[in-house]
């Protein structure tokens, strides 16, 4: 690339020595290089090319109605924010139940529905000490005359079946019984 000083001097023009600076300045502050030129061109078609892309992106949606858009978006949120309520409900209820069912069982309940049918739940469910106000009431429903037979220790489990004469044995004792029978009668005991 040939100096501008070497090209006016190729037309027969010179700048005097003490001016050479102040020319060069004034060039270079209002003429670029054919190369910033060509950089130039190519981010202007780069740029194009985007606008294209983009203006082609938005026809897609020339057609769309705004408001509906925003009015399906706003449905959307409120249903959103209904199932995650519904399903925090649900979760506090099944804590609930499961705290209920707890307390019951260690207040040696008898009958959990008909204890819980005795009981406030919806009070007991919005109460904010659930564990202690639910304790509460059952120690009220244990200590009433009407109800505290719903409460106490579970009936005994038969382990054993009684025969005529009246001795009651265990089921996984049979010879014991036999051995018992046969002595009643006069025979020795089995296998001896």
């Amino acid at each position: 690339m040939k100096n501008i000083f070497e090209i006016m001097k190729e037309f027969g023009l010179e700048v005097e020595e003490d001016k050479k600076k102040d020319f060069e300045k004034a060039v270079l502050e209002n003429y670029k290089t054919s190369a910033d030129y060509d950089v130039q061109a190519e981010k202007l078609k780069t740029a194009e090319g985007k606008v294209t892309t983009l203006t082609e992106s938005l026809d897609k949606f020339k057609d769309v109605n705004v408001d509906d858009l925003n009015a399906t978006i706003e449905t959307l949120k409120t249903d959103l924010a209904n199932k995650d309520k519904e399903l925090k409900d649900k979760i506090a209820d099944r804590d609930f139940n499961d705290l209920l069912k707890e307390s019951i069982t260690s207040a040696h309940g008898k009958n959990a529905k008909a204890i819980t049918a005795l009981l406030d739940v919806d009070t007991l469910k919005a109460s904010k000490n659930q564990k202690e106000d639910i304790t509460a009431a059952l120690k009220g429903l244990s200590e009433a005359e009407d109800s505290k037979m719903l409460f106490g220790t579970a009936d005994p489990e038969v382990v054993g079946y009684g025969n005529p004469i009246g001795s009651v044995t265990k089921t996984s004792n049979q010879t014991g019984a036999t051995d018992v029978m046969r002595s009643i009668m006069g025979l020795p005991p089995v296998g001896k």
